[in-house]
């Protein structure tokens, strides 16, 4: 690891750690507001933090404004609805393990679509066949009825794998606020015709006079979403899949918040999974691509 790149992991890891609590704060406002409610309430409220930042408008090429559609769909709306959804469905402790996937399949676009080094290539196929297997031990008790929030999760690892993945080629002189709003807009665009079509009915007003609601809902767009959507694009500007590799941390973080606040129970199979999980990330951040 460069010197002049420390900084960079360290943004990385600090982003991770707090969106590691994220799981539970949402967990939490599931109690009170749907999955779609929560993302638009979130999203909404970072948009307009970033605009009050950084208000200039600019005009991309329709190539380049693509690469927004695309990190909109993939990285908010997509990773982040199918994320919500799961966890109205599975546990919080679930969700972390699974959303650990998701610098794999990273590093697998990435593997698949560049010229890269044949021994690093193999380490990253090691590593993600031992993150497959993690993911198949956890959903070994579900083997005849599989639960379909874990699915959800795996999905959503999909998305987010993708998204880092593209985040990594956007070009780095483009302001990183103004990315992220235009990512945050196109997500948003997303989610409403979502809503649109399934003829969404919104909760009462009153329900956000709630303590619980209104401070994580706070805490989710402000500290999880303005702050460190910024960090994470600077981070991946510089370290790229490297950033990805971060949430290993994810499950311990997570799992520990879990059982402390939601009073939720890990099973050995979830233990075994993470440190599978772990494992071939850790091969895959150490000796692959």
């Amino acid at each position: 690891m460069r010197k002049n790149n420390l900084l960079y992991h360290f943004i990385a890891l600090v982003t991770i750690i707090i969106w590691s609590l994220t799981f539970i704060q949402t967990k939490i406002l599931l109690k009170y507001l749907s999955p779609e409610e929560i993302l638009l309430d979130r999203f909404v409220i970072a948009w307009i933090i970033f605009f009050i930042i950084f208000p200039k408008i600019k005009f991309f090429s329709l190539k380049e404004e693509l690469i927004f559609v695309f990190l909109g769909f993939s990285g908010i709306f997509g990773y982040y609805i199918l994320e919500n959804i799961s966890l109205s469905l599975t546990s919080a402790i679930n969700v972390g393990i699974i959303v650990t996937s998701a610098p794999i399949f990273t590093t697998i676009l990435k593997i698949t679509t560049q010229k890269t080094n044949s021994k690093k290539v193999l380490f990253s196929i090691i590593g993600f066949i031992f993150v497959i297997i993690g993911l198949l031990i956890m959903e070994i008790k579900h083997i005849s009825k599989p639960n379909l929030g874990d699915i959800l999760a795996i999905l959503g690892a999909l998305f987010f794998g993708a998204y880092s993945f593209v985040l990594g080629k956007v070009n780095s002189k483009t302001n990183s606020i103004l990315i992220t709003r235009k990512s945050f807009f196109w997500g948003i665009v997303f989610l409403m015709i979502f809503l649109f079509f399934k003829h969404f009915n919104f909760s009462d007003i009153k329900i956000y006079q709630n303590v619980d609601v209104w401070f994580n809902i706070l805490f989710l767009s402000f500290f999880a979403t303005a702050l460190c959507f910024f960090m994470w694009k600077k981070a991946v500007s510089k370290i790229e899949t490297k950033a990805s590799n971060y949430i290993y941390l994810v499950p311990i973080i997570n799992t520990l918040a879990a059982v402390f606040i939601l009073n939720e129970n890990i099973t050995a199979s979830m233990f075994i999974s993470i440190i599978i999980i772990l494992s071939g990330l850790f091969i895959s951040q150490k000796f692959g691509v």
